[in-house]
């Protein structure tokens, strides 16, 4: 989809009119994740060969301009971060994405619910919410040629200028302890992708969220898991439920750790239904 903003500039007769549904629905995708590229690099901005946007070497400006104060990933003390585990869905049109939904909703209910963690969809987030929890487990499928899924296209873009931010400011600040200093540092993730094998570079955006979040700090509480479409449903669902259970001991053995807690109604599920 984001291929198609290398096409010379809108005429300013209504091309909604010339598209059929599905593609006009990828331009205004790939209209959404440009502008964001735009606003958080600023100067310059150049189309490579993958068809993305990106900030050009030889541009203007040096640096990088992220917007506003509110959009900017900084580092969140150990103290600060919720106690809370945040789990995070991002889907496709189509069946998995019900099917991802489901399994985090799932993994939710088994952790305790609401008294011990947030739901979200990847839509609806950016990196800078991740650095906010100790603890994130991500559920979600891959699109074509190992792409993100429509819900996670525009965080994946945010999660990237991120790291490239990141980067350039480790090498100009000279930090020593440079784990210490990225922004999702005592942040731990885990992350179950569902993948169509019968495609090129399946297993890419799973395997490729994971070392850019690991680039910003974060630790790996898990391999990430690659949960096959072209399986039967029982063996997919075995594969989530081995994942999910390992987390529910881990969350467990956490609690026990950190003593007792107030009374609640709810409480971790013993394993995984």
């Amino acid at each position: 989809g984001l291929a198609l903003q290398c096409q010379p500039a809108r005429k300013s007769v209504d091309m909604t009119k010339q598209l059929n549904p599905d593609e006009h629905y990828i331009r205004e995708l790939a209209d959404e994740v440009v502008n964001t590229r735009q606003r958080f690099l600023g100067g310059s901005l150049i189309h490579d060969t993958d068809g993305i946007w990106t900030k050009s070497v030889y541009g203007e400006c040096d640096g990088f301009s992220f917007g506003t104060e509110t959009d900017e990933l900084y580092r969140v003390p150990d103290e600060e971060k919720k106690e809370k585990a945040l789990i995070v869905y991002a889907s496709q049109n189509g069946t998995t994405g019900g099917t991802t939904k489901t399994f985090a909703k799932h993994l939710c209910k088994s952790l305790g619910g609401d008294t011990y963690c947030d739901l979200r969809n990847m839509s609806g987030i950016m990196a800078k919410d991740l650095a906010m929890y100790k603890r994130v487990y991500i559920v979600c499928n891959t699109s074509g040629l190992g792409r993100p899924p429509c819900d996670g296209e525009v965080f994946y873009s945010h999660v990237q200028l991120e790291a490239m931010r990141c980067k350039e400011n480790i090498e100009d600040l000279a930090i020593g302890d440079e784990e210490e200093g990225k922004p999702l540092a005592g942040t731990s993730v885990a992350i179950a992708v569902w993948v169509d094998s019968s495609s090129p570079d399946y297993a890419k955006f799973g395997l490729g969220l994971t070392e850019e979040l690991v680039s910003l700090g974060a630790s790996t509480a898990l391999k990430t898991i690659t949960v096959d479409e072209q399986k039967v449903k029982l063996e997919q669902k075995q594969t989530f439920k081995e994942w999910e259970s390992t987390i529910i001991e881990m969350e467990k053995e956490r609690l026990m750790a950190s003593g007792p807690r107030r009374r609640t109604s709810k409480t971790i599920a013993t394993s995984a239904a």
